[in-house]
């Protein structure tokens, strides 16, 4: 791409300049700008799993089709970690002013090495004018620290790979009150649940040595009844039972 440089013309008179300083001026005035107040969304992930999120910003109706995303992104560590992000809650794009209406969250989980052994579960922190009782999260003074219980619910990979494994917060979000967010300190944390269990019910059955699978009653995926076992490939090995692979 060829640049170009601008010179002055000495044929623009003196008196012009502050015009066109003007115009320029205006013309920036169109570019988008978060907004001063902010909130901080803050918590503890475990282990191997990582936080985004996405703070998506509306307008009024003389607004129209107008928005804005805003990310934040903690990443994966290998041990239990803190996390800060810093939330604007408007946003300035040219005449409008856009607020924040909610924050999606992408709760990430990894369980291996492996691209195919990182999976994530949503949560949403809804921003509304006037939060209510039953919302359990008014923030007159401090809010409540919000906790949400992660658990890995296993299968055997369809691709045959393997185990593969579906994650699952419960409790990941809350209603917040707009009008007492700026300032405010949000205090989401994450756990894991020790207690792995299987995706679907009835297709493994627990023993005092862990789950083993079972065949499927024909047309259905349950187990049959009484129940066939059966073995099942993890790590290039033939087991019997999860998650020690042989009793």
């Amino acid at each position: 791409m060829t640049s170009h440089t601008f010179y002055p013309s000495h044929s623009l008179h003196t008196h012009a300049w502050p015009v066109l300083f003007g115009f320029l001026l205006s013309g920036c005035s169109t570019l988008g700008s978060v907004g001063a107040d902010t909130f901080t969304l803050q918590g503890e992930l475990p282990a191997d799993f990582a936080l985004k999120a996405q703070a998506h910003y509306g307008g009024p109706k003389s607004c129209s089709g107008r928005g804005h995303v805003e990310t934040f992104k903690d990443d994966y560590e290998k041990a239990p970690h803190g996390y800060r992000f810093e939330v604007p809650v408007g946003y300035r794009d040219g005449n409008c002013d856009l607020q924040l209406v909610r924050v999606g969250l992408f709760i990430y989980g990894r369980y291996g090495e492996n691209d195919w052994q990182e999976t994530y579960d949503n949560g949403e922190l809804l921003v509304v004018a006037k939060a209510t009782a039953e919302d359990g999260n008014n923030l007159h003074g401090h809010p409540a620290p919000i906790h949400s219980e992660c658990s890995w619910l296993f299968q055997e990979s369809r691709l045959n790979l393997g185990i593969s494994k579906i994650l699952s917060c419960k409790g990941a979000g809350a209603r917040l009150n707009r009008k007492q967010l700026p300032l405010q300190t949000i205090i989401l944390s994450f756990t894991v649940n020790p207690r792995e269990e299987p995706y679907r019910d009835n297709t493994w059955i627990e023993f005092p040595e862990g789950w083993r699978p079972c065949l499927p009653k024909e047309g259905w995926q349950q187990c049959q009844d009484p129940p066939v076992f059966k073995t099942y490939k993890n790590n290039n090995k033939e087991c019997t039972i999860y998650p020690n692979c042989t009793e």
